[in-house]
């Protein structure tokens, strides 16, 4: 099974190997920005779309990664932890060399990011329709206004860190699903239910994707914890090791 990781604990080369896919998929990147401004409003945002399509989005892209190089899984960047412009994310040997390199225009810094308080209360939320509203906005809302320039655009998966966001995303859904068993997804409209077809992807529905093992990955905080696991205070850890 593939393990998604905090972008603090991939090896050197691990990072080095998903950059450099990172690259030779400019073109899917492209394809896949196109996709989600074609069904960003409305659609896979402001519904209970909004995880399950970005779940299948994410795996889809992963395997267009690993088709440079076995193995390869997309990070993630938890955004209650590294909330500063100068953090191991932005440098130029990762994921900063990109925003000149596809003129993604970045203002980091620009807006608020959400608290591990805020995404704690977030986790202890008992139904779905509760539970995913408040993960869109504010908490991934607020992101891509601090990443700013194409990440706050319907175009946002032309600036990779997009991937790691969701991937993020994604990790408090599977750790949300796993501390309410059992829990029923609630459609928010007509056509977005459990077994309507994802957009862009009509084959595939929200019960699909509602069990991320089945997929084939997990995240390397797995298991986890019964209770809501409580972040690390503040913005930054001192014992955090920056990447090299």
């Amino acid at each position: 099974m593939d393990i998604r990781k905090n972008y603090r604990n991939l090896t050197a080369t691990e990072r080095e190997r998903f950059v450099k896919a990172l690259l030779k998929t400019k073109g899917v990147v492209d394809r896949f920005a196109s996709i989600n401004t074609a069904h960003s409003h409305p659609g896979i945002h402001r519904s209970s779309q909004f995880l399950p399509w970005h779940r299948e989005a994410l795996l889809r892209f992963e395997r267009e990664l690993q088709r440079c190089g076995p193995g390869i899984t997309i990070p993630y960047w938890d955004a209650t932890v590294d909330c500063s412009p100068s953090d191991p994310l932005w440098a130029d040997s990762f994921l900063g060399q990109f925003n000149s390199a596809w003129d993604l225009g970045r203002k980091l810094g620009s807006g608020l990011l959400s608290t591990p308080e805020e995404v704690e209360t977030n986790q202890r939320r008992r139904t779905y329709n509760t539970f995913w509203p408040e993960l869109e906005d504010p908490i991934s809302n607020r992101v891509r206004v601090w990443v700013g320039g194409v990440m706050n655009t319907p175009s946002e998966p032309r600036d990779p860190v997009f991937y790691l966001h969701y991937c993020w995303i994604d990790l408090l859904w599977a750790q949300w699903q796993a501390t309410h068993p059992g829990v029923p997804f609630i459609a928010s409209e007509l056509g977005v239910g459990l077994n309507d077809g994802l957009m862009e992807w009509a084959d595939r529905t929200p019960a699909d994707v509602l069990d991320h093992h089945a997929l084939g990955y997990q995240y390397d905080r797995e298991p986890f914890p019964i209770e809501p696991e409580r972040p690390p205070i503040g913005c930054h850890s001192e014992a955090l090791l920056l990447l090299s």
